[in-house]
């Protein structure tokens, strides 16, 4: 009888177990709703019209007619979200994102979490930036101006494929964003 009992309570317990291995994990973004997983809503907007994603993030962006920062580079999509927004280059081989910002400040604003092997700080007429890469390209850096935070994502996760010191400044200069009025 005994071991009739303990083969009960085991079972019982590994059925329970089995459930909560089918539910989504504590932190997930996602919900159970009758027995259908639902996502949290993606928070950015995309557009290819320069107007809507200003309008969109709050962000005066002045782009070239190109809308090149680079040579080579042309704009792929704008991404924005409230007092966020980002521009998607591409020249085929490589992307780069900048992402502006007119109040995050003093935080990581990339979004990329690579575990880089160097991280350091250049100075780019007067302008300190953090850098992330191998040590003599960038794949991420992030700068304070006065009123503006920018991040600058260059072929994220893949050292060796970055900006090297020159192209960053060239990026860091070109890129004239404000507080939409």
């Amino acid at each position: 009888m005994k071991v009739r009992i303990i083969s009960i309570v085991v079972f019982a317990l590994s059925m329970t177990l089995l459930a909560a291995c089918g539910s989504p994990a504590s932190g997930s973004n996602e919900t159970v709703k009758d027995e259908e997983v639902v996502n949290m809503p993606n928070p950015w907007q995309e557009t290819t019209d320069i107007e809507e994603a200003k309008k969109g993030s709050g962000i005066d962006l002045e782009a070239s007619e190109e809308g090149t920062l680079l040579d080579g580079f042309a704009i792929k999509t704008y991404r924005y979200m409230d007092d966020l927004l980002e521009v998607v280059y591409e020249n085929g081989e490589d992307e780069m994102i900048v992402r502006l910002s007119t109040k995050l400040s003093g935080i990581d604003l990339n979004g990329d979490y690579t575990e880089y092997s160097k991280e350091w700080d250049v100075s780019l007429n007067g302008l300190t930036v953090h850098c992330k890469g191998d040590g003599a390209l960038v794949n991420c850096a992030n700068a304070d101006m006065e009123d503006l935070h920018i991040a600058v994502l260059y072929n994220c996760g893949e050292e060796g494929r970055g900006l090297d010191e020159q192209n960053l400044m060239t990026v860091f200069a070109g890129v004239q964003a404000s507080p939409l009025k």
